[in-house]
């Protein structure tokens, strides 16, 4: 299966006859006919392409279970007014009480709607799966400016297209932790995390031993950044989730994590770009799979032991000093050799031959 990183439907609109059904689907779906194309050559362009190359990828993978979980991405760029519904027009709702992000006023931020497969951005017209708000001066409201229906098209009988439920959680962290690189974030279930959270493996202060037990990759990314941070089981949409989130992500000194696992529902990742919020949660998951795999089959080989983990940092450690005192060393060389030439020259002001 070939990969892109460009939403088709972004450069080939494919838009269904009027009065069909499919049609008919569209609109009750978010799709609005009278906006202008999203070029793929834009910030939100290019981060729709992401997304659907995340769903794709991690769908085709088994890491996804039942292609759950939600993207969010907040846009450095203002997108083209007439790419999104009228301001006036564009449905209001407001954030819960305990969330206020006044700095964001005025910034769009894309994110999944509620109920979206993830494995179908990539292979829809993007207003069926993402949408793109706007948050009010107040900072506890906001607007829905992409892949809904307008305030006059609603009604009691159609259900209303929102954003994911878990979308003041990307607010509350794009809000305090944007000047650090999140820009964005990726939330998954993937499989055989969960499941080995579910095991004698899955208690927080055994996990993360036991997944770097099994590649020796994992501490020398994670450790200096706190390893994984854990929330114990909650309730995914209530605002103190999205405290502790931001908590255990700025791991009171730097660096700060780059993944968080919410024990028993899933990864939420950050990065300055999507792929790279991706890569995390995709690394921790084939970790756990491979794990899992090989306990399942029996296979005849250990995870490192915690001695050997050590020795691994060491090694790596030292081999980092070595080359870092080695690069100091050849700095120091050459300032020598340059200030060398430089007595050498004659008193030549202009650099005459």
């Amino acid at each position: 299966m070939k990969y892109t990183l460009v939403n088709p439907y972004l450069t080939h609109q494919q838009i269904p006859p009027p009065h069909s059904y499919r049609y008919r689907q569209w609109v009750a779906r978010g799709f609005q006919p009278n906006l202008n194309p999203i070029s793929p050559d834009t910030e939100l362009g290019t981060c729709i392409g992401q997304m659907g190359w995340v769903g794709m990828h991690a769908h085709a993978h088994d890491y996804l279970w039942a292609s759950a979980g939600n993207m969010g991405v907040i846009l450095s760029e203002p997108v083209d007014t007439n790419c999104l519904i009228n301001y006036d027009d564009a449905p209001r709702y407001a954030l819960p009480k305990a969330i206020i992000v006044k700095g964001l006023a005025g910034r769009h931020v894309l994110l999944t709607k509620s109920g979206s497969r993830l494995d179908m951005i990539a292979i829809e017209h993007p207003a069926l799966n993402v949408t793109v708000i706007e948050v009010e001066p107040d900072g506890t409201h906001y607007r829905m400016r992409f892949g809904t229906q307008t305030q006059h098209e609603q009604n009691s009988e159609s259900m209303p297209c929102v954003p994911t439920s878990e979308m003041f959680h990307y607010l509350l962290i794009f809000e305090q932790l944007e000047k650090n690189g999140f820009n964005a974030l990726v939330h998954l279930q993937p499989k055989f995390l969960n499941l080995i959270s579910r095991t004698e493996h899955g208690q927080p202060d055994r996990f993360y031993q036991f997944l770097k037990g099994y590649e020796p990759e994992t501490p020398i990314i994670y450790d200096a950044s706190g390893g994984i941070g854990f929330v114990q089981e909650r309730v995914p949409g209530i605002p103190e989730l999205s405290y502790e989130s931001l908590r255990l992500f700025e791991n009171e000194t730097e660096p700060m994590r780059h993944i968080l696992y919410w024990i028993g529902h899933g990864t939420f990742s950050r990065g300055n770009d999507l792929l790279e919020a991706y890569k995390h949660a995709e690394y921790f998951e084939a970790v756990a799979r491979m794990a899992w795999e090989a306990n399942q089959r029996q296979v005849s080989a250990e995870a490192y032991s915690e001695e050997i983990v050590n020795c691994i940092l060491q090694e790596f450690n030292a081999s980092r000093t070595q080359m870092d005192d080695e690069s100091e060393q050849e700095d120091k060389l050459s300032i020598q050799l340059d200030v060398e030439r430089e007595e050498q020259k004659p008193d030549n002001l202009y650099n005459y031959p």
